[in-house]
């Protein structure tokens, strides 16, 4: 068998959040958990939901003194600027393999492999 195309929706669970620094109280988005649901191109009637957390990398934060004028106070982050963080360099590609593997198990992503 094969990797199979999955049509994916996102929707937001929730997040994490820790102090900028010590001296800096701000909060930081550190983690944020999403539902993914994916549902097979092929057959629509196969169909997954998981929730999956992604550490959030501030480290370029840690040795600024003040927050970039970008900076998002958490209480006005929106539940899609959420969702865009986590998919940031997330692939289609990764997730097929890894939503294939949840849904028909691994011999379906690689038969080659034996017990």
């Amino acid at each position: 068998m094969a990797v199979h195309n999955f049509n994916y929706t996102y929707a937001y669970v929730s997040c994490k959040a820790t102090p900028k620094s010590v001296s800096d109280r701000t909060l930081i988005v550190r983690e944020i958990t999403v539902a993914i649901t994916a549902t097979d191109q092929a057959d629509s009637t196969q169909s997954i939901t998981l929730e999956q957390s992604k550490v959030v990398n501030h480290n370029h934060l840690k040795s600024a003194e003040i927050l970039p004028e970008s900076f998002i106070q958490i209480d006005n982050i929106t539940n899609q600027q959420m969702i865009d963080w986590f998919t940031e360099g997330v692939t289609t590609e990764d997730l097929d393999g890894y939503f294939t593997w949840q849904l028909y198990g691994w011999e379906e992503v690689d038969p080659t492999v034996e017990e």
